[in-house]
């Protein structure tokens, strides 16, 4: 009796460990996955401890004693009925239970205000605000504004509190995974594919994200925040964004000078005068192969401003210089040739 007790403190004190890691969900679809996963778990720890407890019983009621088999019985319908209906009834619940969580879960909402379209590469993520409905400055266009992490300087995403916001997600060149812990929420994200999910926030604060499908040496640093703001604070954050984007580089003393280190650019925004020739100085700081192509549109499917002969991928540590010739106001598309994921704009504008 005293081995049973014993047995029986330790598995009562694995089922309260394992509860312990709890978190508290962020998002209205966390709720759910967060309730469905306590559905399960109460339902497994009441067969294990069933089972449990009938193997512990078994072997201390029917210890050997002797070589003497205890008596031996053959059918009972009753027996065959229970062990089989039971399992039935309660894996038919559960599947009831996860296809209604399932479908909240995946549920789109009709007109969503905010749509976020995400993009992961090697080894960094870019959200892009599709089309934000907000009213903006006089004169300010009405673009898309993207906000593309490095290495050294992961992207802060806002986002609104309580109202759905669609992601459309997608990947550049190798399978990422889109999660947010807070959120109990993962989506891969493929190339060539988008996958499309709504998250609705219900609490303000910073959410921390990462990449969690391994994609290569620099996966770890694939990583972002989601900060959660109230509507009003989210729509003066996103007019400032959009007012900064259009007025080229602003917090950048030097937007003509770009760097490549750890397989990222120091910056994803250059800046130049209009209808005047400029120079673009690069420094690659690593012994990977890069450069600066641009590209006269908002993608490299775009014309190259320079022929591809005058910006050749070279390693480092060197620094070249990229005579520009003058080019009209706009906005132009630099990638790395070696490293697609490595991109940002250059802004082209007066002053």
């Amino acid at each position: 009796m005293r081995r049973a007790r014993l047995i029986g403190i330790v598995l009562v004190a694995v089922l309260v460990l394992a509860g312990c890691g709890s978190l508290t969900p962020v998002t209205e679809e966390g709720v759910e996955i967060r309730d469905l996963y306590n559905i399960l778990f109460v339902a497994a720890a009441i067969i294990f401890v069933l089972v449990e407890a009938a193997i512990v019983f078994a072997v201390v009621r029917y210890r050997r004693r002797n070589d003497m088999l205890p008596p031996q019985f053959h059918g009972n319908n009753l027996l065959e009925v229970v062990w089989t209906v039971v399992p039935l009834l309660i894996v038919a619940g559960l599947f009831v239970v996860s296809w209604g969580v399932l479908n909240r879960v995946e549920a789109k909402a009709d007109d969503p205000r905010v749509t976020v379209n995400v993009l992961g590469f090697q080894w960094q993520w870019q959200f892009t605000y599709q089309g934000e409905r907000v009213p903006l400055p006089a004169g300010q266009p009405p673009e898309d504004l993207t906000i593309k992490g490095t290495i050294a300087k992961p992207p802060v995403v806002y986002l609104p509190v309580g109202e759905p916001i669609r992601f459309n997600t997608q990947a550049q060149d190798v399978i990422h995974s889109f999660y947010v812990r807070e959120f109990l929420f993962k989506r891969d994200a493929f190339p060539d594919h988008t996958n499309t999910f709504d998250i609705t926030i219900t609490e303000p604060g910073d959410y921390g994200g990462q990449c969690t499908e391994y994609c290569g040496l620099a996966h770890q640093a694939m990583r972002f925040t989601i900060r959660a703001v109230d509507r009003p604070e989210y729509e003066r954050w996103l007019a400032k964004a959009k007012k900064e984007a259009a007025s080229g580089c602003p917090d950048d003393p030097n937007p003509r000078s770009i760097a490549a280190k750890d397989i990222a650019f120091n910056k994803d925004c250059l800046a130049g005068p209009v209808n005047r020739p400029f120079e673009i100085e690069f420094e690659n700081q690593e012994a990977v192969p890069h450069n600066v192509a641009f590209f006269e549109g908002k993608d490299a499917s775009a014309p190259r401003v320079l022929p591809q002969d005058e910006t050749p991928v070279f390693p480092g540590p060197e620094t070249k210089t990229y005579q520009l010739p003058a080019l009209k106001a706009g906005a132009y598309y630099f990638h790395c040739d070696a490293h697609p994921g490595m991109s940002g704009k250059l802004n082209v504008r007066s002053g």
